[in-house]
């Protein structure tokens, strides 16, 4: 039985796997509203509530018809003429009927942007070997920072409401906050030999001040410079935020370099930080496209919590489409939460909501459940030198965009930015601002 309130009738001359999944996550997740689709043209024009023309042909004089580009019939992935050009201050792809009411094909365009489409096309990559933000159409055209997805439905929606009289349920901006857990800790609970050896490279660096951290924190109880747990903890509580802590167990490497999952107390911070958050993998650098190892560190976190984890973060954000999002599938993870640039923050897949992963390759509707963010602040250090004050002017321009299309700001923090380290001070200081922000429903 549906639990929808309103219906919308759509015209088409042929359904796809593609027109199905993007109509389910326009209509039923974004509007709110249920759909039907006729190839009757007699039927559709005789029928007297919502409805769509989504073909080439003009069946009476209804406003709302929208063309649809090849690109949502096809099989496989091709380079497609994307058709730039603007509408109601959003950049739009497939543009394709100037004057009309929807000038654009905004199924295509959804579906472009929401299955990373262009990241199946031949690229360049990054020495990562991740798909580099400079190839997206979004960089190209400078809209990598405006959720334009979200910017078309809402436009879209108030359309709807216009021309139909109506008023369609509405989503709440919300905020979830995320952390990875790359180094819990940047002196404590690592075997001796290590500090000894991190002591004597402080010293030939002339790195005197890193010097003494590690010698008080290591000899006299001082707190570690990354331990900010308790801080984060109290801050949860204080604004009832609900975060999702991404915890680095696999085994050492040069990109992977946290305290062993082995040890009590790195054992004890992941127990003791699911009693009061939840808590996801962050599969390690070292098990890019190596789905055995990433079910091996999927497994050693579930034994530490004795439970099931469903959700994962991608450590440096390297993944690789299908490959990754098939292989998290296949290890059972129901959520992801890396879609997003490590290298510029902003709106990777044009959307600041979640959506099911569309497998181009095999044309089929995944049940991995996509959760973009759209503010990393190691990102913001790196862009911006460090600066505190164009990073936050950044920070309340991404707010303010979710905010206007009601979506969901994601943001990732790192524990060890948030502590008393030397090399990020005072960015604790950053992330309380902008909780501040957020929680006063204030605009910037």
């Amino acid at each position: 039985m549906s639990t929808f309130r309103h219906q919308v009738l759509i015209y088409c001359e042929q359904i796809t796997h593609r027109l199905q999944y993007v109509l389910e996550w326009i209509f039923q997740e974004q509007l709110q509203l249920d759909f039907r689709v006729t190839y009757d043209a007699e039927q559709w024009k005789a029928y007297e509530g919502l409805k769509v023309n989504y073909s080439e042909k003009r069946i009476d004089t209804e406003d709302i018809l929208i063309r649809p580009h090849r690109l949502i019939y096809e099989v496989g992935e091709t380079a497609q003429q994307l058709n730039i050009n603007r509408w109601k201050k959003s950049t739009v792809l497939f543009y394709n009927q100037p004057g009309a009411l929807i000038p654009f094909d905004l199924f295509s365009a959804v579906f472009y942007l929401i299955s990373r489409y262009e990241e199946y096309l031949p690229h360049k990559k990054d020495t990562h070997g991740r798909y580099m933000h400079s190839n997206s159409v979004a960089a190209q055209y400078s809209f990598i920072q405006q959720p334009v997805v979200d910017e078309w439905v809402s436009a879209f929606r108030n359309i709807l409401e216009k021309k139909f009289k109506l008023i369609l349920p509405q989503h709440t901006f919300e905020f979830q906050p995320t952390y990875d857990i790359d180094i819990a800790w940047a002196y404590l609970n690592k075997p001796r030999k290590q500090n000894i050896g991190g002591a004597l490279r402080d010293l030939l660096r002339l790195n005197i001040g890193w010097f003494f951290d590690r010698i008080l924190v290591s000899s006299s109880g001082r707190q570690d410079p990354y331990d900010a747990f308790k801080w984060m903890e109290d801050l949860q509580k204080y604004y009832q935020l609900q975060p999702i802590y991404f915890f680095l167990v696999g085994a050492n490497g040069t990109y992977d370099r946290n305290i062993s999952p082995s040890h009590p107390e790195m054992q004890s911070l992941i127990r003791h930080t699911s009693t009061h958050a939840q808590v996801g993998l962050h599969p390690s650098y070292g098990s890019y496209l190596q789905q055995s190892v990433m079910e091996k560190e999927l497994q050693v976190l579930e034994n530490i919590l004795d439970k099931p984890v469903w959700k994962s973060r991608q450590h440096y954000i390297k993944m690789s489409l299908p490959d990754t999002y098939r292989q998290l599938e296949h290890i059972g993870i129901q959520n992801d939460y890396s879609m997003g640039y490590p290298t510029v923050n902003g709106f990777r897949a044009g959307t600041s909501r979640s959506f099911m992963w569309y497998d181009l390759s095999n044309e089929t509707k995944s049940e991995l459940r996509v959760h973009p963010f759209c503010f990393m602040e190691t990102t913001a250090i790196n862009n911006y030198n460090r600066s505190k004050t164009e990073a936050y002017a950044e920070l309340e321009r991404i707010y303010l965009a979710v905010k206007q299309t009601r979506g969901k700001l994601i943001s990732i923090f790192h524990n060890n930015n948030l502590g008393s380290g030397r090399e990020y001070k005072g960015w604790y200081k950053f992330y309380q601002k902008m909780i501040e922000l957020i929680h006063s429903g204030q605009n910037p």
